[in-house]
């Protein structure tokens, strides 16, 4: 999806919030009002806030003052509203499941993207898959958001968990996992740029032969902005940019200014233990 902002619109990207409502208020309270924004995905889950989280995202979304990306703990929360997952011990989002707008926030939720795109920048929520060039990633985010934004988006959710890797010629659920395996849960990849499922450790944490997927030779030459990755903290080069900083853990919520890469950021409450 093309970014709905201007030429001259002052655009920040914002790291992972998950349900952290509380230090959202607080950035937003050091960007200016008229600025505009890109949530990197995961509004939600193991934060205290959940629901009062999706209310602000959709609200600023809907004032056409944000967009936002899905993560893999807002696509969690899809398969539970779809009846194709469960809610897990560590889960925050039986809120969301019992509100009285539940219905509308989530069909709000369901049609957003996995994939941005402005003028020399990409966001998604943990990566592009080194095989896919912007052509490819594109084609597959617009097919998975048209399934998602379809009546019939709750059986194309069933299954959703696997580890599955993407192959081309894939159909049914074997492609719909692939996919989303590479938008929202890649972080390192093996020596052929297969995607890893293991390990989430740092840079240099890592078995021999892994490599973090932005390292790998890749095809999208757009500097590519995303989050998912807590463990990897603020990373910026000319051709990545990295910005999930822990919020949850009790590390900061960030923000990146783009025209001129300034760093806005909050420190947060700890609310959960890092990995869990």
């Amino acid at each position: 999806m093309k970014s709905i902002f201007s030429e001259d619109d002052v655009i920040y990207a914002v790291g992972d919030l998950q349900g952290c409502r509380e230090s959202l208020d607080e950035l937003l309270e050091i960007i200016p009002r008229s600025a505009k924004l890109i949530f990197v995905g995961d509004i939600v889950n193991r934060g205290p806030d959940s629901l009062g989280t999706l209310r602000a995202v959709k609200q600023m979304c809907e004032e056409g003052r944000a967009m936002t990306l899905l993560g893999n703990h807002d696509l969690h929360l899809l398969a539970i509203a779809a009846g194709a997952g469960e809610v897990h011990r560590k889960d925050t989002l039986t809120d969301i499941l019992l509100a009285d707008d539940k219905e509308e926030m989530i069909d709000w939720l369901r049609c957003q993207p996995l994939l941005i795109t402005m003028p020399g920048f990409v966001f998604v929520h943990a990566g592009i898959a080194p095989q896919w060039d912007l052509k490819t990633a594109r084609k597959l985010a617009k097919e998975v958001h048209m399934e998602l934004a379809s009546d019939h988006w709750k059986d194309y959710l069933k299954g959703m968990y696997g580890n599955d890797l993407f192959q081309p010629k894939a159909k049914g659920v074997n492609r719909m996992r692939s996919i989303l395996n590479g938008f929202t849960r890649m972080r390192y990849v093996d020596q052929d740029g297969r995607l890893d499922f293991d390990e989430k450790g740092g840079i240099g944490t890592a078995p021999e032969g892994l490599t973090p997927w932005f390292d790998y030779p890749r095809k999208v030459k757009r500097t590519i902005c995303f989050g998912h990755w807590s463990t990897l903290g603020l990373m910026m080069r000319p051709d990545t940019i990295a910005i999930d900083t822990g919020c949850l853990w009790g590390g900061a919520l960030t923000a990146i200014r783009l025209h001129d890469r300034k760093i806005f950021e909050v420190r947060c409450p700890q609310w959960a233990a890092p990995g869990c």
